[in-house]
């Protein structure tokens, strides 16, 4: 959402409040401040000009331009807009002047004709190509005021005149405060924050007349439960005339492109200020079919979507502009404006299929108030005024309406203070609601709150609570840290983990397999990763394919991936927990998982990902976390002595503390296309030995309720270098770390030819008793990049 000074300064006396503290108090009040624009500091100097003579430089497309800056002094300037001409007003930048791209313009010899200055279009200072047309970003601008006058001495500033002063803040929205998408709404939180009375807001337009419209609106039955709120005003125009160029330029800060139709523009300008999206139509293009029909409808590549129609014929699609033969236009002269709230999710699902987004779309995917359409017809109503553009307005006429309950709610003074840990007066709390529309009823102790109906996030009187310390300021709470009692306790919960670990996979969409523990001795022996000695084999099998116990448990799997593969069914996450036996009471349980194809696919948005050594590897880390293992204490080695079954590159030994915990590979790519499988990934593990090595010391530690920051260090680390081995020299030193994880992996061609990698390792800190500071966590940043500098790893 985009705020800008000059229009707060239209309701808000901002005098004595600098911009930097309009950030704070906007940044103080929970919403985040995502980047602030001064335009007038883009440009050093910018006039306002008026074309007295335009005449073209032959055998070329420039001309040269007679402009007139004063009553005095007049400018020759060569331009090669197609749209200068004479009679027009346009931005100049003088010579000595220096625009928002870097160019300081000097007098200049152009094609024999001198040229001193330039005339400007808007992306040349400053306004953001994405919010003009593609005329207007080839093309000048041309001013449209009526109270330009250069018949003085001085010149005429077009920053001020047209407001390229301005300064903006574009302000990140909470998931909840979707009711901030109207501009109104920040108004009130800014005036709110400073005290500051606003001004001008009733200055409404009252002359409304009785709606006696024929015109109906019928919802098809299969989306009339989606349908929360229609409702519809009618205006009879006089002559329209032309956006102002404030008006335009404020729709440009404001990331919207304008069109020709002035009463399109200010629709836009409504929706943004109020947050209700309006539909206007030419009446007068009907041709007196007065039954509109609001149903979906299927366009011509098969796509669902929710449209306006009359006898069938499509008048507007939900979210986008109307269709061209009910769109308003110069000669209009009747309108109907439309005014829904349609279900979030269903119009999510629509800007999806639409692929854009919108002004109308933006706020029709948000949950806000269903019943704003009095004040935009009224917010409407007040800048059709200001152009004189109203015959006749009517009244609004409600279709359908959804009424919005539960906006009172009842909350004891002791409550509030030992929710939020502060010990505040009614009266202090009925001070924070000056300008919102919150009304505070105060009985003793009591406090009964009247929500602005604007405000559908507030469900409860926790909410409540949240709002007061929200508004009495987060950093003014004192801070209170938790207490926890630490106890330290030793259980054996090998069983509990491996039903974790069991429900973990489940829950990952795995399939948990059982199968047949007895092997042929050739592939027992063949696959016997773990190197178990005295195998036992039966005297008299039943066949000669299943005679000795095996040995591991990854071929079995692997064998159920190749039947199911055979018989097309290929995407798989399979897992088993079992047994192996050997003679001398040898005994170990193992984990195997595998995954092949794609792990994730979805026919209908086409999207898939495919089997991976990265994330079979994550859910393994995932499981060594389960039992509290040490990842930094990993080795993973490639085995270059394996089966030719198994890749000879991609496969690892794993190691704990210099104990094998089991393997991790792909199967041969050409033994799987002998088997007609895809690309397969298999983990197993030695159960017994990682509960072994797991640290079964469960101690409970303290929460830190301060925000976590994360630094993000991506090295370059020889292949013959262990992450292992140098990532505790990387840390020592840095304090408040609480986690340390790589989360990226990447070699091109010159990394390989040096035989090196680059690591990207997320550090996260965070401090049990304070906020850390930016201060404090660049200092220790810095321990980390000594470090490194100093063990010679390139930081990239």
């Amino acid at each position: 959402m985009i705020i800008t000074r000059k229009w707060l300064e239209q309701f808000l006396n901002l005098k004595d409040i600098s911009n930097d503290q309009i950030s704070v108090a906007l940044n103080s009040l929970g919403f985040e401040v995502e980047q602030t624009t001064d335009f007038n500091a883009l440009n050093s100097e910018l006039l306002v000009g008026y074309v007295e003579e335009s005449v073209k430089v032959p055998d070329t497309h420039l001309k040269s331009n007679k402009i007139k800056i004063n009553k005095n002094k007049t400018l020759d300037i060569i331009c090669g807009a197609e749209n200068i001409d004479k009679d027009q007003y346009v931005i100049v930048a003088p010579v000595g002047s220096t625009i928002s791209n870097g160019l300081t313009l000097t007098e200049r010899q152009i094609r024999g004709h001198l040229s001193q200055g330039m005339v400007c279009a808007l992306n040349e200072i400053g306004i953001p190509t994405s919010s003009l047309t593609e005329f207007e970003s080839k093309n000048i601008y041309n001013i449209n005021l009526d109270n330009i006058d250069l018949n003085s001495r001085s010149t005429q500033s077009a920053k001020q005149f047209i407001n390229l002063d301005d300064y903006i803040w574009e302000v990140d929205l909470t998931l909840n405060r979707s009711d901030c998408l109207a501009s109104f709404q920040l108004l009130k939180e800014i005036a709110n924050y400073f005290n500051l009375e606003i001004n001008n807001l009733n200055n409404n337009f009252n002359n409304f007349e009785k709606n006696d419209s024929k015109l109906t609106i019928k919802v098809n039955e299969d989306i009339k439960d989606l349908v929360k709120t229609i409702a519809f005003s009618e205006y009879q125009l006089n002559d329209l005339v032309k956006l102002n160029s404030k008006d335009d330029i404020w729709l440009k800060l404001n990331n919207t492109k304008t069109s020709d139709s002035i009463i399109e523009n200010l629709a836009l300008k409504t929706a943004i200020q109020t947050a209700q999206a309006l539909i206007v139509i030419d009446k007068d293009k009907l041709l007196k079919n007065n039954n509109l029909e609001l149903k979906e409808i299927t366009r011509e590549d098969n796509s669902k979507v929710l449209a306006l129609t009359v006898k069938n014929e499509l008048v507007n699609i939900i979210g986008l502009e109307v269709e061209d033969k009910f769109r308003v236009d110069n000669n209009t002269k009747n309108i109907i404006v439309l005014m829904l709230n349609i279900d979030t999710v269903t119009m999510r699902n629509q800007q999806k299929t639409l692929n854009t987004s919108t002004i109308q779309l933006q706020r029709y995917i948000k949950p806000i108030n269903p019943n704003l359409f009095e004040l935009a017809n009224l917010t409407f109503a007040n800048e059709l005024e200001k152009y004189n553009l109203i015959q006749k307005a009517t009244q609004v006429i409600e279709v359908k309406k959804t009424f919005i309950n539960n906006t009172r709610f009842d909350v004891k003074l002791q409550k509030i203070n030992d929710l939020l840990g502060v010990n505040l007066t009614v009266e202090q709390i009925k001070s924070l609601f000056k300008t919102l529309d919150f009304n505070v009823i105060v009985e003793d102790d009591n406090l009964t709150f009247d929500i602005d109906v604007n405000r559908v996030d507030i469900y409860s009187v926790n909410d409540i609570c949240e709002e007061i310390a929200r508004l009495y300021g987060y950093d003014n709470i004192v801070e209170q840290p938790i207490n926890f009692k630490t106890i330290q306790k030793t259980k054996n919960i090998d069983l509990k983990l491996e039903n974790k670990l069991i429900n973990y996979l489940i829950g990952l969409g795995f399939n948990n397999t059982k199968t047949y523990s007895l092997e042929n001795f050739e592939s027992t022996s063949h696959w016997n990763l773990f190197d178990i000695k005295d195998l036992i084999t039966l005297e008299k099998p039943l066949s000669k394919l299943r005679d000795t116990y095996r040995t591991n448990l990854s071929k079995s799997l692997i064998d159920v991936a190749i039947y199911n593969s055979v018989n097309n069914n290929k995407q798989l996450k399979l897992f088993e927990i079992a047994d192996i036996y050997a003679f001398n009471n040898f005994k170990q349980r193992n984990l195997v998982f595998l995954t092949t194809s794609n792990i994730y696919q979805d026919n209908l948005s086409d999207n898939q990902i495919n089997a991976d050594f990265y994330y079979n590897k994550s859910i393994l880390e995932a499981i060594f976390k389960l039992h509290n293992l040490d990842l930094n204490k990993l080795d993973y080695q490639v085995n270059n002595d394996v089966i030719d079954e198994i890749h000879p590159f991609i496969n690892a030994t794993i190691k704990y503390d210099d104990q094998l915990l089991g393997f991790i590979y792909r199967l041969n790519p050409g033994w799987e296309k002998s088997k007609k499988i895809d690309k397969t990934i298999v983990v197993e593990i030695n159960l017994d030995k990682l509960n072994q090595v797991s640290n079964k010391q469960i101690q409970i530690k303290e929460l830190s309720k301060f925000q976590s920051s994360k630094r993000d260090f991506s090295i370059e680390l020889n292949n013959d270098i262990k992450y292992s081995d140098v990532i505790k020299k990387i840390l020592d030193g840095a304090n408040y770390i609480t986690n340390v994880e790589v989360i990226d992996q990447y070699i091109d061609e010159k990394l390989e030819q040096s035989n090196k990698k680059s690591l990207t390792i997320q550090i996260t800190f965070n401090s049990l008793d304070h906020q850390l500071t930016e201060q404090e966590i660049n200092d220790q940043s810095q321990v980390i990049i000594n470090n490194l500098n100093n063990l010679n790893i390139t930081i990239r």
